[in-house]
C-alpha cells in the first residue's frame, strides 16, 4: 500500500514540475497585463449588461446550459504512462488507492472551475431573481454533490467498447445537470430537483454495475492521458519549444483550394509550405476558428456597441500572438536550407499568411459588430488593419530571426 501510494506521489510531483515549468512562460508579465486588461473589461461589460435585464430575461436556462457543461466536463487524471501497461499490469488489483488518490484530485481541480462559474453566474440570478447570495451557496453545495456523481460516471464510461456510448453518455449526462441545475435556479417545486437528482444518482449505480470487476482499460486511460497533457503541451509550446508536443496532421480535403490558388512559381515555395502548414499541421486552423468563433459570440451576446472595437481588437491579439510559431514550425527540416530561394522571401511569405489569416479574422467578426452598429463594424475594420501594421513593427518582426 505504502508504495502504491508513494508512486502517486512522485507522478504528482513531476505533473507539478511540467506545469510548473512552462507555466512561467505562458504566463509572462506580458501576457499578465494582457489578462489583467481582458478580464476587468469583461467585468465592466458584464455589470453593465446586468443593469439591463429585466425579470422576464431567461436567467435560468442560461445557468443551466453553463453548469450542465461545466458539471458534464472532466475525466480522472490519472498520471498513467506508457510504460505502465508492462510494469503496474502485475500491480492491477491493487491501484484502487492510486486511482481515489486521482478522484479527488480530479474533484479538486474541478471544484475552483465550479466556484468560478457559480461566483460569475451569481450576479445574474440574483439580479434577475431577486434571490440572496446564501440561496446560490446552498445551490453550489448541491451542484459540488452532483459534480462527484458526473465524475464517478465519466469514470466508468471508460469501460464502454461502443463507439457511440461515449457521445450517448455525454449528451444524456448534460441533458439531466442541465434540467436539475435550471429546476434549482428556477425554483421549481422541490420534488421535481429531487426526481432528477434520484435518477443521477440511479444511473451511475447502473454504470458502476456494468464495470464492476472488469480489468483497468489501460490503453484507454494512457490515451486519454496523453491527449489531456497534449493539450497542455501545445499550449505551452505557443510559447516555448516544448519536446514532449507531437505534431499532428490533418488532411482537410476541402481546402485544397485555397492551395491549388498559390502559383507554381520559385518564388511562392515558402508561401506552399506554410499555407500548407497552416491548413494541415498543429491546431493553427482550429486556433483561429475556436478565437473567432469566441470573440463573435462575446460581440453578438453583450451589448458593447463602440466597446466591440475593442474585443475585435483583443481577439485578433490573442490569434496573432499564438499563429506566430508557424513561423519555426521547420526548423528542424535541414532541406529547407537547400531551398534555391532567398531568406527574406521566407519572412515574406510567412507574414502573408499570417495577415491574410488574421484579415479573414477581422472581417467575420466586423460582419458580427455589424448587427449591433455598422458603424462600429467599419471601425473595427479599420482599427483591426492598423493594430496588423503596428503589432508587426513593433513586435513581430523582432521574433523573425
Amino acid at each position: 500500500m505504502s508504495k502504491i501510494d508513494a508512486l502517486w506521489k512522485q507522478r504528482f510531483q513531476q505533473y507539478l514540475v511540467d506545469v510548473r515549468r512552462y507555466t512561467k512562460y505562458i504566463l509572462n508579465d506580458h501576457i499578465k497585463l494582457v489578462l489583467i486588461f481582458a478580464i476587468g473589461g469583461l467585468a465592466y461589460y458584464y455589470q453593465q449588461w446586468l443593469s439591463t435585464l429585466t425579470p422576464a430575461f431567461p436567467s435560468a436556462v442560461v445557468i443551466a446550459i453553463l453548469m450542465g457543461l461545466i458539471l458534464t466536463m472532466g475525466q480522472i487524471q490519472t498520471f498513467l504512462k506508457r510504460p505502465d501497461l508492462v510494469f503496474l499490469l502485475p500491480l492491477e488489483t491493487k491501484l484502487q488507492p492510486y486511482f481515489k488518490k486521482s478522484f479527488w484530485f480530479t474533484f479538486t481541480i474541478q471544484l475552483y472551475i465550479l466556484l468560478f462559474t457559480t461566483g460569475a453566474a451569481a450576479p445574474l440570478h440574483v439580479k434577475v431573481m431577486h434571490d440572496s447570495y446564501s440561496n446560490v451557496f446552498v445551490f453550489f453545495l448541491l451542484l459540488l454533490i452532483l459534480k462527484v456523481v458526473n465524475l464517478g460516471m465519466s469514470w466508468w464510461a471508460v469501460w464502454f467498447e461502443e463507439k457511440w456510448a461515449k457521445w450517448t453518455d455525454y449528451i444524456v449526462r448534460f441533458f439531466l445537470n442541465a434540467v436539475f441545475t435550471y429546476f434549482l435556479f428556477s425554483h421549481a417545486y422541490v420534488l421535481f430537483t429531487g426526481v432528477v437528482a434520484v435518477i443521477m444518482i440511479a444511473l451511475a449505480i447502473y454504470y458502476r454495475s456494468l464495470t464492476k470487476r472488469k480489468p483497468i482499460k489501460w490503453e484507454k486511460l494512457i490515451d486519454l492521458e496523453e491527449k489531456r497533457m497534449g493539450y497542455f503541451y501545445r499550449l505551452a509550446n505557443l510559447f516555448t519549444d516544448v519536446p514532449q508536443v507531437k505534431e499532428r496532421i490533418k488532411r482537410r480535403r476541402y481546402l485544397d483550394w485555397l492551395v491549388a490558388r498559390i502559383p507554381f512559381h520559385q518564388s511562392a515555395t515558402y508561401h506552399y509550405l506554410y499555407t500548407r502548414t497552416f491548413l494541415r499541421s498543429g491546431d493553427y486552423l482550429s486556433l483561429l476558428v475556436r478565437l473567432t468563433v469566441i470573440g463573435g459570440f462575446l460581440i453578438v451576446a453583450a451589448p458593447f456597441q463602440y466597446g466591440n472595437i475593442v474585443v475585435v481588437l483583443f481577439v485578433i491579439y490573442m490569434t496573432g500572438f499564438q499563429l506566430l510559431p508557424l513561423w519555426k514550425q521547420h526548423k528542424q527540416i535541414l532541406w529547407l536550407s537547400l531551398y534555391p530561394v532567398e531568406a527574406k522571401e521566407r519572412k515574406k511569405a510567412f507574414l502573408d499568411v499570417w495577415k491574410k489569416a488574421l484579415y479573414v479574422q477581422i472581417l467575420v467578426l466586423a460582419i458580427a459588430v455589424a448587427f449591433s452598429n455598422i458603424v462600429a463594424a467599419l471601425l473595427s475594420v479599420a482599427a483591426g488593419a492598423v493594430f496588423i501594421h503596428l503589432f508587426v513593427h513593433a513586435y513581430v518582426n523582432k521574433k523573425l530571426t
